[in-house]
């Protein structure tokens, strides 16, 4: 239940309020330091581990806490924002990579899949910084079989890279469709209550068709990540017998992954100072320019959060935890409504997929693959001729 009533248009006004924020660094810095802590514990494997519950856990902990405290300084609880979750306008206007934030502190397998791509592309960079520094020390020329060695592994985690974006953009798509389903549900018991046998009522999918829609997503899904997962077993065999082959040591191998282990510690520090910098800055233009509220919402809320210290810690908690799931059924929406067709709703409500792209994204897995073949020829012959 909210805890103070709000017009349409202040409603409007909170939720531009929380839409920005998601565009901060008052929700950037935080959100994205953890991701960046945390997520090379996640690799490509199939198993999920313990830690990984812990961390999904503590980042739903974290982007609770973060929005809640920022809803806070305008007078608005959880329970008022997850109530103006379910009233106010679309929120198309944000960026996809926050939506799957959001949709990750919800769903575990967004949360996994996000993790594993932000890892990979920590490695990448890693990676690249080191073939810079090698390249312009001038102890390796392009044409050397070690420079050759850099690029094809540089463009293994380049295809790895694209297929953990390509499965980040599988779960959630069936997030969103789940979400579809449910309402499809509630739909058809309202509709059923209602008798309701109007034109609108049957256009629309039914709870049978969405599930079956969400079955063969999920099939789909499985079919691609264990050819993604196949790929990945077979590229990391090829690097094995290319520095087998090459005669490079164990120990040289041992040395060059802690090199690149510090290298991307060093990526990570640069940015967290970079993204501490930002916050900084933003909070000092916050404090000489804050927003200016409605002058009926600031005397609706003035007493609202201190009725919200006043609960009980259990009640919080629950407060909470309906304000995580309204934000993002209400994001799930937003994406199901965004993929809709006002005309064709029953044809084109389905195709959540195309709103990630997913065609677009397994092609460009299939043309790194194709680059990286091409690559291992050229690696091939060097190891021949040497």
């Amino acid at each position: 239940m909210s805890d103070v009533d709000l017009t349409q248009d202040e409603s409007e006004w909170v939720f531009d309020y929380a839409m920005h924020l998601f565009q901060s660094p008052a929700w950037e810095v935080p959100i994205m330091c953890f991701i960046d802590e945390n997520c090379a514990m996640f690799d490509t494997g199939e198993e999920n581990k313990f830690i990984y519950t812990e961390l999904h856990d503590q980042f739903r902990e974290l982007v609770e806490s973060v929005l809640c405290s920022n809803l806070a300084e305008i007078g608005i609880t959880a329970s008022d924002f997850a109530d103006i979750c379910e009233r106010s306008r679309h929120s198309t206007d944000i960026s996809i990579e926050v939506v799957n934030q959001i949709l990750a502190m919800d769903d575990f397998l967004t949360f996994k899949k996000l993790m594993v791509k932000r890892n990979l592309e920590l490695e990448l960079e890693a990676i690249k910084s080191i073939q810079e520094e090698t390249l312009e020390s001038g102890n390796v020329d392009d044409q050397d079989l070690q420079a050759h060695l850099m690029e094809l592994s540089i463009m293994y985690k380049q295809e790895e890279m694209e297929q953990a974006e390509l499965e980040s953009a599988i779960a959630m798509s069936i997030a969103v469709q789940e979400e579809q389903l449910r309402l499809a549900s509630v739909a058809s018991k309202v509709a059923e209550d209602k008798f309701d046998e109007s034109p609108e009522r049957k256009n629309s999918l039914s709870p049978e068709e969405v599930q079956r829609h969400v079955r063969d997503s999920k099939k789909k899904a499985e079919e691609i990540f264990k050819k993604n997962k196949d790929s990945l077993e077979e590229n990391r065999s090829k690097q094995k017998e290319w520095q087998g082959q090459a005669e490079i040591p164990d120990d040289e191998i041992k040395r060059r992954e802690e090199y690149l282990r510090k290298q991307r510690d060093r990526i990570v520090e640069k940015k967290k100072k970079e993204r501490e910098s930002q916050l900084k800055e933003y909070r000092q233009e916050l404090k000489e320019t804050p927003p200016e509220l409605p002058t009926q919402l600031v005397e609706k809320t003035k007493n609202s959060v201190q009725e919200q210290e006043e609960l009980k810690k259990s009640e919080i908690e629950e407060r909470r935890n309906a304000l995580r799931i309204d934000l993002a059924r209400r994001m799930k929406q937003d994406l199901l409504e965004s993929a809709s067709s006002s005309n064709d709703e029953r044809n084109t409500g389905i195709k959540v997929q195309q709103l990630v792209e997913l065609d677009e994204k397994m092609q460009r897995v299939e043309e790194l693959r194709r680059r990286s073949q091409e690559h291992e020829r050229k690696v091939q012959t060097k190891l021949v001729k040497a």
